[in-house]
């Protein structure tokens, strides 16, 4: 997505409490009504201030304000001349976050070619926030999830020769100094990760850009989550759509135009370099514990575990049996309460153990290779997967609505 210049302001910003100057925003000032959160009990304000208020808003919209999109890409120019310059020292690490996968990671094929070109060893690394989890409600099953697929995970890469590291940061905010630290401890010069579009995410990130490139690592986001990239389908006055149906309209001739958005990255191959010699104690990390907050009872845990089976190849499994088995009859039998008509691989979406893109894929395979035409129930269900696109699209233009 081409980044918008940010306006320069002249609205002098007065004091919280005062009045705005006639005909200047005041986009400093909250929400008249953001008390009503805190009364009902529905926002974290250990983490989050009172929502803004619709001046705020309109800054957004106007170019005053950066948006954290365009904050991330102004990092990335700024830098990019500096990042180009690094070269590889002695390995190469991937950042898994929201992508807990081998089959079709953008950023770990990226990372993975860096390595295999020089002949070095790729380092897994993923870091558990136990302040992130409370901050954005991830639920006690998320997060069983989430530690049982990085188990299967870590035994995966295992058998690749590459180590994960794991471990838990309690405070957020020092995330960024940690992995800067981690990667100079390795001799890592170079970090990959798929992109979350979250605005916390997206700050973080942009920030991360900066400092490591201050010390001399190159951090490399990339576009993995969606299937189009947010910034990629506007409307006819070049502006993000607001509605649905004419987004999604224009996401199927999109893909219809640039079929390879939908062909699958390989999936990596055994480590390069001498890992199990150089990087040994790498491979001993166990997965973190989780939060007291956010722990199973022994007969949930159990529970969980049977309903949804961790790791990628039970996502992949669980694909192909509900394309074989229900989707063509999806779009009649999905509100049916009686019986499981639906795929039920939201959670394996949620934690990145299945990408979108294979699940379209698979589904435009299974219905002759179209989109938008043949099978109604084929239909149907891709174009719920576009609305996971459709949300993100949003949210990256208009970082309020979230």
């Amino acid at each position: 997505m081409p980044p918008h210049k940010r306006k320069q302001s002249d609205a002098a910003m007065d004091d919280l409490s005062g009045t705005p100057k006639r005909g200047k925003l005041d986009s400093d000032r909250f929400h008249p009504n953001a008390h009503q959160v805190e009364e009902f009990g529905i926002v974290m304000r250990d983490f989050y201030p009172p929502e803004m208020s619709n001046e705020r808003c309109e800054s957004y919209n106007n170019g005053i304000l950066e948006r954290p999109i365009e904050t991330l890409q102004k990092a990335c120019e700024e830098t990019m001349e500096t990042r180009n310059s690094i070269k590889t020292n002695k390995a190469v690490v991937h950042w898994f976050k929201s992508d807990l996968r081998l089959h079709d990671n953008r950023a770990l094929q990226r990372a993975y070619q860096v390595a295999r070109d020089n002949n070095i060893p790729i380092i897994g690394l993923y870091i558990l926030s136990p302040e992130d989890l409370t901050a954005h409600l991830l639920s006690a099953p998320r997060v069983d999830m989430t530690l049982r697929t990085l188990e299967l995970l870590k035994r995966n890469l295992d058998e690749i020769d590459i180590p994960l590291y794991m471990e838990t940061q309690y405070e957020r905010k020092p995330i960024p100094k940690r992995v800067v630290d981690l990667c100079r401890r390795w001799g890592a010069n170079h970090i990959f990760a798929n992109l979350e579009y979250e605005v916390d995410e997206l700050r973080r990130e942009a920030k991360l850009v900066r400092l490591c490139a201050q010390n001399g690592i190159n951090f490399e986001v990339v576009h993995d989550t969606c299937v189009v990239p947010p910034g990629l389908l506007t409307n006819q006055q070049g502006n993000q759509y607001a509605v649905y149906s004419p987004w999604y309209r224009a996401w199927v001739e999109f893909l219809k135009a640039n079929p390879d958005y939908l062909e699958p990255v390989d999936e990596i191959g055994a480590n390069p370099g001498d890992p199990r010699k150089h990087l040994k104690d790498l491979f001993d990390y166990m997965v973190p514990e989780p939060p007291k907050n956010k722990r199973l009872s022994d007969e949930d845990r159990e529970r969980f575990r049977t309903l949804y089976p961790a790791g990628e190849y039970e996502a992949l499994r669980r694909l192909e049996q509900f394309l074989e088995e229900k989707a063509q009859d999806y779009g009649q039998k999905r509100s049916m309460v009686a019986g499981e008509h639906t795929s039920i691989l939201s959670p394996y979406f949620a934690i990145g153990a299945l990408s979108a893109r294979t699940a379209v894929a698979m589904a435009r395979r299974a219905n002759r290779n179209q989109l938008d035409r043949g099978e109604p129930g084929y239909r149907s269900w891709i174009s719920e997967i576009a609305w996971r696109d459709f949300y993100k699209h949003v949210l990256v233009h208009w970082p309020f609505i979230w």
